[in-house]
């Protein structure tokens, strides 16, 4: 039914990693008391977009890699990134060590789509943030391989169109 009982020692804040194969992560703190319960914040986990784009790590031209379109009440938006002539590619796996990457599959898969678009953020926002875009940019082999990050050896730009119409 989607529900979990978890017994834990209280007096303190416990932090809930939610993850499923498919899935990105999530995370959200629950403040347990001593001899009590509490329920956690609902959480909806976001499959990985289906906009997958192959990149060659080092190429000398520039690549370009986009999330699927998304429209709700907010508008229409679509997460472009943007690699550039001759960058590399690694991803550091759990053990520490380097992998270089030279043919890579990107994702942009957007968090706040929809009436559960707040409650599939990565995490909570602070008390005084408002509710905001947010998006994973993921590459497939370093999600595959477990990987803590992927570095590139130049900065790599991400676009996204202005579709709330914010003056510039």
């Amino acid at each position: 039914d989607g529900m979990f009982d978890l017994a834990v020692n209280g007096g303190g804040t416990l932090t809930v990693n939610f993850q499923k194969d498919g899935f990105l992560q999530a995370q959200r703190k629950v403040d347990v008391p001593w001899r009590d319960f509490v329920w956690a914040p609902l959480v909806a986990l976001v499959p990985f977009d289906t906009a997958t784009t192959a990149l060659q790590a080092s190429a000398g031209f520039m690549q370009v890699a986009r999330g699927n379109p998304v429209t709700d009440e907010d508008g229409t938006r679509q997460a472009t990134v943007l690699l550039p002539s001759g960058t590399s590619a690694s991803m550091l796996l759990p053990d520490g060590s380097t992998s270089p990457l030279g043919l890579f599959h990107v994702r942009a898969t957007e968090f706040t789509v929809g009436a559960t678009g707040g409650m599939a953020m990565p995490a909570e926002l602070p008390p005084t943030t408002g509710y905001t875009y947010a998006v994973e940019l993921s590459v497939d082999e370093a999600v595959m391989a477990g990987a803590d990050r992927v570095t590139f050896s130049q900065p790599v730009p991400v676009y996204l169109e202005n579709f709330l119409g914010v003056a510039v």
